[in-house]
């Protein structure tokens, strides 16, 4: 009995670990992302998304206002965990 109780709970344990699947998509990524960068000069140009454990990562740029910067955002809430921005 305390073989099965052992065996059901590393079942348990490695079936959640590779749980990395995001809730959100990358095309629900790219919009909060634009939307959190938009402003009256310029259009945000999405240049890569990577999706690394429990978040996106997300390169953006605005050459017309001279910004660029990557946002970290997380994968099951879509909110921007950090982000770094350059002005030029």
């Amino acid at each position: 009995m305390k073989k099965i109780v052992v065996a059901l709970s590393l079942i348990l344990v490695l079936g959640g670990c590779n749980s990395n699947q995001p809730n959100i998509s990358e095309k629900e990524v790219r919009s909060i992302v634009m939307k959190e960068h938009e402003n009256s000069i310029g259009e945000v140009e999405i240049i890569s998304v990577q999706h690394n454990w429990r978040e996106y990562i997300v390169e953006w740029g605005n050459t017309e206002n001279c910004e660029a910067g990557t946002d970290y955002i997380h994968d099951a809430t879509g909110k921007v965990k950090k982000s770094e921005v350059s002005i030029c």
